[in-house]
């Protein structure tokens, strides 16, 4: 499932009213992107997965939604349901979050319309070759929701005084962390999750 929902992040900041609703919604998968690769974790579940050296072919669909095909039709056996948030990880070009729209046997169909690249596993050509992939579920802390939370609101709201992240006198001047950079005060709340990046 998504990190969270709009009622959640409006529960948690305590707005009250439907006026930002659409933009709350449009910034979750922003926000959840964000969080994975600042945090360089994907958050994956040890429990749902699926590995493959050959039987995966992901293919891009601007209709229906991009999907990924499993020769050995494995995917509702491992424990994979509409709704949830994946990581891709190995092949070339495709690797990060994702999140299901519908889940057969045999394919993951994906909310994402046109972003995979096309790649068959089943290709052994030298330069179609994608090597082994690992999809996994994304399994999101509970308590990531908080900074979560407030990271979808400085996306939306204007800089705050709060916000500030230096002030000058003579000739006044303000900086703020505004809409284009988290606030501090919400990175330094991430930390616990973040893994360190090696090389």
């Amino acid at each position: 499932m998504a990190l969270m929902t709009t009622a959640e992040v409006k529960s948690i900041l305590g707005i009250t009213t439907s006026e930002y609703d659409t933009n709350i919604a449009f910034f979750i998968p922003f926000v959840e992107r964000d969080l994975i690769e600042y945090l360089n974790n994907g958050f994956q579940d040890g429990y749902v997965y699926r590995e493959s050296a050959g039987q995966f072919a992901l293919a891009p669909d601007t209709s229906t939604g991009d999907y990924i095909t499993d020769g050995d039709s494995d995917f509702v056996n491992r424990g994979f349901t509409a709704g949830m948030d994946i990581i891709i990880q190995g092949g070339h070009s495709n690797g990060g979050k994702y999140n299901i729209a519908a889940v057969t046997a045999s394919q993951l169909t994906l909310s994402e319309k046109g972003i995979l690249i096309a790649q068959d596993q089943g290709d052994t050509k030298d330069d179609n070759y994608i090597g082994d992939i690992r999809i996994s579920r994304v399994k999101w802390p509970i308590a990531l929701k908080l900074p979560a939370a407030k990271m979808v609101w400085n996306l939306i709201d204007d800089a705050k005084p709060n916000d500030a992240i230096s002030e000058k006198l003579d000739d006044y001047s303000i900086t703020y962390a505004g809409s284009n950079a988290y606030p501090t005060k919400v990175i330094n709340m991430l930390n616990k999750w973040r893994r360190p990046v090696f090389g």
